[in-house]
C-alpha cells in the first residue's frame, strides 16, 4: 500500500517532468500539494491535448487510487478527480478520448464529479 509520503516520489519515478515543481514545497508532508500539482500538469496535458503524457498521468492517477492507503485515496478522490472534472472535453472525437484515457479505478469518480459540477453550472 502507497502512503502519502511516498506519493511525491512515486510520482517523480512516472513523470519526471514533475520532479522539480514536486520540490518547490515540502511535498512529502502535504499529500493535497502533492496531487494539487500532479493535477495540474495532468490538465495541462489535457488541455494541449498531449494525450500520450496524460494518458500516463491517469493511469498513474488510477494506481494511487487503488493501490494508496486511505489518505492517499482521500487527495485523488477530493483534489485529482475534481480537477480533471472541469476539464474542457471540446467535440465529441476528444471527449471519447479522454474518456478513454480515465482508468476504471478512477472512472466511477470522474462521472459523479462530472454530474455534480454540470449540475452546478
Amino acid at each position: 500500500m502507497i502512503n502519502q509520503y511516498e506519493v511525491p516520489a512515486y510520482i517523480e519515478d512516472h513523470i519526471p517532468a514533475l520532479k522539480k515543481a514536486l520540490h518547490q514545497f515540502p511535498a512529502i508532508f502535504h499529500i493535497y500539494d502533492t496531487v494539487g500539482c500532479f493535477s495540474e500538469y495532468t490538465d495541462r496535458q489535457l488541455r494541449e491535448q498531449n494525450f500520450p503524457v496524460a494518458g500516463r498521468c491517469l493511469q498513474l492517477a488510477g494506481k494511487l487510487y487503488e493501490r494508496g492507503n486511505e489518505v492517499v485515496k482521500g487527495a485523488i478522490t477530493r483534489v485529482f478527480v475534481p480537477a480533471l472534472s472541469k476539464v474542457p472535453l471540446g467535440d465529441a472525437v476528444n471527449r471519447i478520448r479522454i474518456y478513454g484515457l480515465i482508468p476504471d479505478a478512477i472512472y466511477g469518480l470522474y462521472i459523479q464529479q462530472q454530474l455534480i459540477y454540470n449540475g452546478n453550472r
